[in-house]
């Protein structure tokens, strides 16, 4: 089980690092290494020290750490030795022909990535200015609307209900209303009771919601209801609701410390999609790109 949990790790740690070793025919390595080293070789393909740990720097920190130990570092090099040697056989039986857009598609990805990062550096600097000046041009985006914490009761009635059924639907949301003003227990009444199948195992409990989340009319009596209070039935496109109200919040709103991350991402979002569309514009017109509608 451990064996096979190793193996796991490897094959994930591997992923990182064998695109560009797919794609590139193993001429991946760097060509002014400091280390010449030779640690394997697989065909006309020599390993160096260096080109080992050229691999490890491209592993996330937290998978870097694993490889500190000489045993790791070992281990680590076969099974680079083993992707090498299936990558050198699938080209001997063609494999890479069969996979030719996709490796391109690889090699594209890569590229346009690189490019983007080193390109669009500078649009992930925000000053605090320009936090600071949308902060305060902006507050009531940064507004914890009011919450209603509820639950419900549901007996169907939908849209297409015929006058009977809406009749019955009402009668007997009225006799479940009766039992709760004698003191029944709403979890259990909901449970027994209740049509809606996504709350009715949790005693109707709808957690919190602001006033949009629910169809007006359930939203207009919900928010008229005191904590503790349970409404008469509600009629709403779904049937009638019994809701009793647990909690109630106050609309917040958020100091400029809090809405900071926010406004930070979100500025650098909008900045970063400028200067792409800015570039994009650019390259298209540099390489005269044309989109021909299929008809």
């Amino acid at each position: 089980m451990k064996h096979m949990k190793a193996v796991g790790i490897y094959l994930i740690i591997l992923a990182f690092i064998t695109t560009a070793i797919a794609i590139s025919g193993g001429a991946v390595f760097a060509k002014e290494n400091s280390s010449k080293k030779i640690l394997a070789k697989v065909g006309k393909i020599k390993i160096t020290e260096a080109d080992l740990n050229a691999r490890l720097n491209l592993l996330p920190t937290e998978y870097q750490k694993r490889f500190k130990d000489e045993n790791q570092k070992k281990a680590f090099l076969e099974r680079l030795v083993q992707i090498y040697l299936f990558a050198m056989e699938a080209r001997a039986e063609k494999i890479d022909k069969a996979l030719k857009v996709r490796i391109e598609d690889a090699i594209n990805s890569i590229l346009a990535q690189e490019y983007m990062k080193r390109k669009f550096a500078d649009s992930t600097t925000i000053s605090e200015k320009e936090i600071k000046e949308y902060f305060d041009g902006h507050k009531a985006e940064f507004a914890r609307p009011p919450m209603v914490k509820a639950r419900h009761i549901l007996i169907k009635a939908g849209p297409k209900a015929k006058p009977r059924e809406i009749s019955a639907a009402l009668a007997k949301a009225e006799n479940i209303k009766k039992e709760l003003d004698k003191g029944a227990d709403f979890a259990k009444l909901a449970a027994q009771y209740s049509d809606d199948p996504g709350t009715k195992n949790k005693g109707g409990d709808l957690g919190f919601f602001p006033r949009q989340r629910m169809v007006p009319p359930f939203s207009r009596a919900a928010f008229a209801l005191k904590k503790g209070e349970i409404s008469n039935p509600v009629k709403t496109p779904f049937g009638f609701h019994i809701i009793k109200v647990d909690d109630k919040k106050a609309e917040v709103k958020l100091t400029y410390e809090e809405a900071k991350p926010r406004i930070r991402s979100m500025l650098i979002n909008m900045k970063r999609k400028a200067a792409m569309d800015k570039e994009i514009k650019r390259l298209e017109k540099k390489y005269k790109v044309k989109i021909y509608t299929q008809k």
